[in-house]
């Protein structure tokens, strides 16, 4: 049976530091083209408004909406009025929406260039040798796929699972259940690649094999397998399947 693994994206396929500084630059640039204005206080207006909803959607937003889509576009409205109201300008009532939110993630992601060092030799690598790769992130699918096509790797991957794509908060067990019963793979011969060791945890719970990703030194390695360099993960990933006779 063929390996199927799994890719997180921050701090496993990208630096989410690096990735910020891109879209302060870069949402400036697409704002102040639009609607005028200077595009260092646009991007600003970007960083203060992510911080200022950080915590009521991603902390308490399964709770609030319950839904991920009804959250999703709840999310949308709310980033763009918080940019405006950053910058004190108002929005104009013919505009919608989703449709600022969706042209300015058009403008910015793809030009973002923030890959994890190795990520995507290795990338390469996994698929020259035949397994199939997924994403398995927390951002949307639409996003992942702009992600990877700017790093040039969007080719090498099958499907590009985010809570949008199944409907489901990636906070539980259930965000992976989800992506097992989608895709009908089973979870003993996946491999599960992420920083954060609750989310390892969740997909330890359905029998997934889990690497952790230890590249920032944030979290400490807290499982067998573990990668500190993503040059090296291809190797790591060949010893977990000797080990597990996967």
């Amino acid at each position: 049976m063929t390996i199927t693994i799994f890719f997180d994206d921050g701090w496993v396929l990208n630096d989410n530091k690096i990735r910020g500084k891109h879209w302060r630059t870069l949402c400036g640039e697409f704002f102040h083209t639009r609607y005028g204005g200077n595009p260092e206080i646009w991007g600003e207006a970007n960083h203060k408004t992510i911080t200022s909803l950080f915590d009521i959607f991603w902390r308490d937003g399964k709770e609030k909406f319950g839904d991920y889509q009804s959250f999703y576009t709840q999310f949308k409205k709310d980033w763009v009025l918080g940019m405006f109201n950053e910058v004190g300008k108002t929005l104009a009532k013919n505009e919608n929406y989703t449709e600022i939110y969706d042209a300015a993630v058009e403008y910015v992601i793809p030009k973002v260039r923030s890959a994890i060092p190795g990520v995507i030799e290795s990338i390469k690598e996994l698929s020259s040798r035949g397994f199939i790769l997924y994403t398995a992130a927390g951002a949307v699918s639409i996003e992942m796929k702009m992600y990877l096509e700017g790093m040039g790797i969007i080719q090498y991957f099958k499907e590009f699972y985010g809570p949008d794509l199944i409907n489901t908060w990636k906070s539980g067990p259930e965000y992976y259940e989800a992506i097992f019963r989608n895709s009908g793979l089973d979870p003993t011969k996946a491999i599960i690649i992420e920083d954060q060791p609750r989310f390892l945890n969740n997909a330890l719970e359905l029998g997934a094999n889990v690497i952790q990703a230890c590249v920032t030194g944030e979290h400490k390695p807290q499982f067998p397998f573990y990668v500190e360099d993503m040059r090296d993960i291809v190797p790591i990933i060949e010893n977990l399947i000797e080990s597990r006779n996967l």
